[in-house]
C-alpha cells in the first residue's frame, strides 16, 4: 500500500508531551489562567493537526506515515519509531484529540478550585500523549510504549487524591489488573514477532495473506506447532492485554472503582478513549484474528457476556457514576462482540458514539455532583429537571442514544452489531439483545432518581441544599456532546434509511474502514431488518419507560417490596454486591499471595538478606581484609620476593 510522509504527524503526540512537561517542572509556580492557557493550546493544537491529517488523507486517498528514527536493529529484528495515520488511525484520533480538548474546557471549571489543578492538568496532558502514540503507532512496540503510558496515566488520574486511602487503592487496583493484561499483551507480541519477523502493521498484513496455517513448525520453542496454532495462541494472548485495558470479564474489576478519580477523568478515560484501547488494537489486528477463528470467537462470546454480566449489576448501584462505570463495561463487551465475529467497522462505530454520548453522560454526573456539592448517591437527588434543565436536557439525549432510540447515534451502532450478531449466531444476538434491555433499564432508574420527582438532597439541618449550577465552561461540552451524541450515526447509516439520509451517509464509515479493516457481509432481507429494528426499538424505549416510571418519584416502593420476598432479596444482595467477584479475589487470590509474600519477607530478610548475604559476606570480606593485610609487612626483602614469584608464576603461565 502506498503511503505519503507527513512530518507533522509527530507533533500530535509531541505537543501534548511538551504541555505536560512545561507544567510538571513550572506547573506550581505558574497563574492559574497560564496553567489552563498551556493545557488547552497543546490538546486543541494536537486536534488541528489531526484534522488536517484527516484532510490530507481523504484528499490523497493514501495512508500517512512518519518515521522518527531506528528504534530497535537486533538480528532479524528490525523496528522503527513509525507512526502511521489510515481511515482506522484517524477514527479513534479524532475522539481522542476532540473530546479529549472538551474535557480539558469541562475541566477548568470543574477543577477551579483545587489547590493540584497543574498536577491535574499536566497528567491529563500526559495521557493525551500515550493514547495518541498508541493509536498512531505504525507496529506493536510503539503501540505498547501508548498502552503503557495510558495505563501509567490512569494510575495517576484515578488517584489524583490520593491522600484519601480508598482513591489512591483504587489507583493502584487500576494498575495492578493492568499489568496483568499487560502482559497478555507483551507475550502475545513475542508470538507473533517469532512468526512473521515483524511487528509492523502494514508487514503484517502482507505476511499474513501468504500464510499457510497447516504447515507444522520445526525448530524455536513452538516446534511441532501448526501455524495455525501458534497465530491462535497469540492472537489470544493480545486479547488478554485487551481484556485488561478494556474491562472484559474476568479484567473488568479495576474500572468500576477508577470512579474514584475526578468526573471528567471518568469521562475521558474511562468511557471515552483509554478503555476502548483494547478493541482499537483487535481491530487493527484483525487480519490475524481472522485466520484464528477459535480466538476471534473466544473474543466475540467474552465480548457477548461481559455486555450482559455488567448490565446486570448496573441495575442495582446508587451511586450515579457508578451505573454509568458498569454501562461502560457493558458496551465495550458490544464493541468486542462485533470486533470478534469480524464487523471491526461497526466496532469502531460504536467507539465512536459510545464516545459521544458516553462522555456526555459523565460530564453530565459531573454537572450534577458539583451542583449538590459532592453527592452521588441517587437516592438523595431528584427533582433535578426543573433547576439544571440544559444538563437534564442533554443527559436525557444521550440516555436516549445509549437505550439505542431511534434517531439518536447510539441506534445506530448498536443496531449495526445486533444485525451481524444475528447472523452469526443466535446466542450471541440473545446475550446483546437482552444486555439492551437492562441497559435502558437502569438508565431509565437513573433518570427518574436523579431528575423527576421532588429533590431529597438535604443539609445537616434538614433543609433543601442550594444548587450550585454549572458555568459556560461544563454547558459547552454537554451541548458538543450532545449534538454529537443526536447526529453521530449518520457517520454509518444502514442502506435501509437510504431514502430517508443523503446518500453518502449510507454506509460512510464501513466504505472508509473497508481497506484496513475489509468488509463485512451481512445478509439480510428487508422484513428482518425491519423487525430486529422494531423489536430493538421497543425494547429501550419499554424499559426506559419502566425504569423512569418506577423510580421517578424516588426509590421505588414497589421494588422494595419485591425484594422482600426470598427471590428477591437474593438477588438485590447478589446485584448489589456485584455478583461478590471483588470478595472471592480477595479471599482466594490476594490474601493467599498477601501470607506467602509475609512469610517470604520474615525468611528471606533476616536469613538470606541480612544474614547470608549481608553478615557471611561481611565475614569473608573482614576476613580476607585480615590475611592480606599481613602481606603488609614493610619489608622490602618480602615484597622482592613476592614480585618475583609474580613474575615467575605469570611466565609459567604463558609458557604452559
Amino acid at each position: 500500500m502506498q503511503t505519503s510522509v507527513f512530518p507533522s504527524l509527530a507533533l500530535i503526540p509531541l505537543l501534548p508531551f511538551f504541555g505536560a512537561t512545561l507544567l510538571t517542572l513550572f506547573g506550581a509556580r505558574m497563574r492559574r489562567s497560564t496553567v489552563v492557557s498551556t493545557a488547552l493550546a497543546t490538546v486543541g493544537g494536537s486536534f488541528l493537526i489531526t484534522c488536517t491529517a484527516l484532510w490530507k488523507l481523504v484528499r490523497d486517498g493514501r495512508p500517512l506515515e512518519m518515521t522518527l528514527w531506528s528504534w530497535i536493529d537486533v538480528g532479524r529484528y528490525q523496528i522503527d519509531l513509525a507512526f502511521g495515520f489510515d481511515a482506522l488511525t484517524a477514527s479513534l484520533l479524532m475522539v481522542v484529540t476532540g473530546v479529549g480538548f472538551l474535557i480539558h474546557v469541562y475541566s477548568t471549571e470543574y477543577m477551579a478550585h483545587d489547590k493540584g489543578h497543574w498536577r491535574y492538568f499536566a497528567y491529563l496532558n500526559l495521557f493525551i500523549f500515550a493514547m495518541s502514540v498508541l493509536v498512531l503507532g505504525r507496529s506493536l512496540p510503539v503501540m505498547f510504549i501508548g498502552w503503557e503510558g495510558v495505563g501509567l496515566a490512569s494510575y495517576l488520574l484515578i488517584g489524583f487524591w490520593f491522600s484519601d486511602l480508598d482513591k489512591a487503592r483504587a489507583g493502584k487496583k487500576a494498575f495492578i489488573t493492568n499489568r496483568v493484561g499487560d502482559f497478555g499483551f507483551l507475550i502475545g507480541t513475542f508470538v507473533i514477532f517469532s512468526l512473521f519477523g515483524t511487528g509492523d502493521f502494514l508487514e503484517l498484513a502482507g505476511k499474513a495473506s501468504a500464510i499457510q496455517g497447516e504447515t507444522v513448525l520445526r525448530s524455536g520453542l513452538f516446534a511441532g506447532w501448526s501455524v495455525a496454532q501458534v497465530l491462535t495462541f497469540g492472537c489470544l494472548m493480545l486479547f488478554v492485554g485487551a481484556c485488561g485495558k478494556s474491562a472484559q470479564v474476568p479484567l473488568y474489576v479495576w474500572l468500576p472503582d477508577a470512579m474514584a478519580g475526578p468526573t471528567p477523568v471518568s469521562a475521558l478515560i474511562h468511557a471515552a478513549t483509554m478503555v476502548t484501547a483494547g478493541v482499537y488494537m483487535v481491530c487493527r489486528v484483525g487480519f490475524l484474528f481472522d485466520l484464528a477463528p477459535i480466538a476471534a470467537e473466544t473474543v466475540a462470546w467474552v465480548g457477548g457476556l461481559t455486555a450482559l454480566f455488567a448490565a446486570t449489576m448496573g441495575l442495582a448501584q446508587d451511586d450515579i457514576k457508578k451505573v454509568l462505570a458498569y454501562s461502560t463495561v457493558s458496551q465495550l463487551g458490544y464493541m468486542f462482540m462485533a470486533a470478534g465475529i469480524g464487523a471491526y467497522s461497526a466496532a469502531m462505530f460504536h467507539v465512536i458514539t459510545h464516545a459521544f454520548f458516553k462522555a456526555c453522560l459523565f460530564l453530565g454526573s459531573g454537572a450534577v455532583i458539583h451542583a449538590l456539592h459532592e453527592e452521588q448517591d441517587m437516592r438523595r437527588m431528584g427533582g433535578l429537571s426543573r433547576r439544571l434543565p440544559l444538563v437534564y436536557v442533554t443527559f436525557f439525549v444521550s440516555t436516549l442514544a445509549l437505550a439505542g432510540i431511534i434517531p439518536f447515534a447510539g441506534f445506530f451502532s448498536k443496531d449495526a452489531i445486533l444485525a451481524y450478531a444475528f447472523h452469526h449466531s443466535t446466542g450471541l444476538w440473545v446475550l446483546g439483545f437482552i444486555g439492551a434491555g437492562v441497559t435502558a433499564l437502569y438508565m431509565g432508574r437513573l433518570m427518574g432518581l436523579t431528575f423527576f420527582g421532588e429533590l431529597r438532597a438535604r443539609t445537616a439541618t434538614g433543609h433543601e441544599v442550594h444548587i450550585h449550577p454549572p458555568g459556560w465552561a461544563m454547558k459547552l461540552p454537554l451541548v458538543v456532546l450532545a449534538g454529537l451524541a443526536t447526529l453521530g450515526g449518520l457517520l454509518n447509516v444502514p442502506h435501509i434509511f437510504h431514502a430517508w439520509v443523503p446518500h453518502s451517509a449510507v454506509g460512510f464509515l464501513d466504505h472508509a474502514l473497508a481497506p484496513v479493516v475489509g468488509t463485512a457481509h451481512l445478509e439480510a432481507d428487508v422484513l428482518t431488518e425491519i423487525i430486529l429494528i422494531a423489536a430493538s426499538v421497543a425494547l429501550g424505549a419499554g424499559g426506559l419507560f419502566m425504569g423512569i416510571t418506577l423510580y421517578k418519584h424516588g426509590p421505588s416502593p414497589i421494588v422494595a417490596s419485591w425484594t422482600q420476598s426470598g427471590f428477591g432479596y437474593a438477588a438485590k444482595a447478589l446485584l448489589a454486591g456485584k455478583y461478590f467477584v471483588d470478595e472471592a479475589v480477595q479471599l482466594l487470590l490476594i490474601r493467599p499471595l498477601s501470607a506467602f509474600s509475609q512469610f517470604l519477607a520474615h525468611l528471606i530478610d533476616p536469613w538470606v538478606i541480612d544474614g547470608l548475604l549481608a553478615k557471611l559476606g561481611a565475614a569473608v570480606i573482614d576476613g580476607s581484609g585480615k590475611v592480606v593485610s599481613r602481606v603488609q609487612s614493610g619489608n622490602v626483602q618480602s615484597y622482592a620476593v613476592i614480585m618475583v614469584l609474580g613474575i615467575a608464576f605469570v611466565i609459567l603461565w604463558t609458557l604452559g
